[in-house]
């Protein structure tokens, strides 16, 4: 398996493409830390796992479970009652992501 590197170039990118900004002291801590992540998962993908059923939980307990049954909703006018702005039948809900133009 070839190592990947991981350089401020490449986190200076990405954190673009994340729209983040960093200065240079978190560009450099978060480059040491994305190369540690990503040897510790290289190590990992050595293992040889081929014997191992894959699993989602790692406990053998199981929660209560009840029956799927079918039940009334609430209806539009209901769901809106309470809605501080609303319009048309829908929920009005401000706008939260901001775009950066370069």
């Amino acid at each position: 398996m070839t190592e990947a590197k991981v350089d401020a170039a490449t986190v200076r990118k990405v954190a673009q493409l994340a729209n983040l900004e960093f200065d240079e002291n978190e560009i450099d801590q978060v480059t040491l830390d994305l190369g540690s992540m990503i040897a510790h998962m290289a190590k990992i993908a050595e293992l040889d796992l081929s014997g191992v059923a894959p699993t989602f939980t790692v406990f053998d307990e199981r929660g209560p479970w009840r029956d799927d049954s079918v039940k009334a909703s609430l209806g539009q006018a209901q769901a809106l009652l309470n809605a501080p702005d609303k319009e048309s039948g829908h929920f009005l809900v401000p706008k939260v992501i901001q775009t950066k133009r370069s």
